[in-house]
């Protein structure tokens, strides 16, 4: 009897083994569920498009993150990326940009939206227009300060 019982735990364990190797390395694997939902959650991640984001690049992006969600970079720093306009409503003061890494926070390229306080900088905005954006921490969002 023992030696069945024992046989048994072998084999459930042998089989467990085998199939933790077989997941290998999954960091090109789509993140879904809870990993995925906790980086989604963090602050300052509002407006932000990211279906297209993966594992590593959203655990790449955590590690500039301190414990509330909020970028270890100062809030007074200056960031730029190139960045495509999606959208703009100069009445709410918002605009949606397609942009690239931004290193100095450690972003990967993602869709989100951003504040512009300067109305005069919607005059240099248009849907499908390839910008150099440079913008700013303002609170809980980004705003956009400078349109090339």
């Amino acid at each position: 009897m023992k030696f069945v019982s024992t046989a048994t735990l072998i084999a459930a364990l042998s089989f467990s083994a085998a199939t933790f190797a077989q997941s290998g390395d999954m960091g090109n694997m789509k993140m879904e569920g809870k990993d995925m939902q906790n980086c989604m959650d963090m602050k300052g991640m509002k407006g932000m498009d990211m279906k297209d984001m993966d594992a590593k690049k959203c655990k790449d992006m955590m590690k500039g993150m301190n414990a509330k969600g909020t970028s270890k970079a100062t809030k007074s720093a200056s960031h730029e990326a190139d960045a495509v306009v999606k959208e703009f409503d100069a009445a709410q003061g918002k605009v949606t940009l397609a942009h690239g890494p931004v290193k100095s926070l450690g972003w990967p390229a993602m869709t989100m939206a951003f504040g512009v306080k300067d109305k005069a900088l919607f005059d240099k905005l248009a849907v499908g227009a390839k910008v150099h954006v440079g913008f700013k921490k303002d609170g809980d969002d980004y705003v956009v300060t400078s349109v090339k």
